[in-house]
Parts: structure tokens; sequence; C-alpha cells
């Protein structure tokens, strides 16, 4: 049996930690993963008399565009999947990845 075809795709991680973006994107560009980091940052006002006081809060979207064929992103999906759901995003080398 053969598997033909070309699987091309977006895939984003979501999260509110500034420390687990530097993880996620250490691990990537360790592969050669190219990804993008959107944040979207809010702003609710506690007091409307007082615009200073207030609660900020940042929420990242890391963006990453797959493509090729299946049994070459099949693996790394798997991986990406695997990671995301508990696997954490150290490098197998033992390296802290936030170190750099």
């Amino acid at each position: 049996m053969e598997m033909t075809g070309w699987i091309s795709g977006q895939v984003f991680f979501q999260t509110v930690d500034q420390d687990e973006v530097e993880q996620i994107n250490a691990f990537l560009a360790a592969r050669g993963i190219l990804s993008q980091v959107l944040t979207q940052s809010e702003h609710m006002m506690l007091d409307p008399a007082d615009p200073s006081v207030g609660v900020t809060s940042e929420r990242f979207s890391i963006a990453i565009q797959l493509g090729g064929f299946p049994q070459v992103i099949g693996p790394v999906l798997n991986e990406l999947i695997q990671r995301a759901h508990g696997g954490g995003w150290g490098l197998e080398d033992g390296q802290d990845p936030a170190a750099g």
C-alpha cells in the first residue's frame, strides 16, 4: 500500500504563561520549525474614575504552519500533540530550553 498526497495546515498553541512561550519557541527552534507568536492583551478597569486602577492580562498564541508529505508531517504533529498534552517542552539532551 502507498500513501500519497500533501498535508498542509496550521497548529496553534495557546497559553497565558510567558515562560511556557519561551520553552515552546526554544523547542521549535531546536527542530527548525518556524512559528509566530501572537499576543492578545486585555486591560480591565476596576474604577472608571481612575483608569490607572485595573488588571491587565496577556494571552499568547503560537502559530505553526505545517506542510509536507504525511510520512514527514505525521511524526512531527504527533510529537507536538504529545508535548502539548503534558509531555513538556524540554529538549531531550537535558538542556533547559529557557536557558537558550
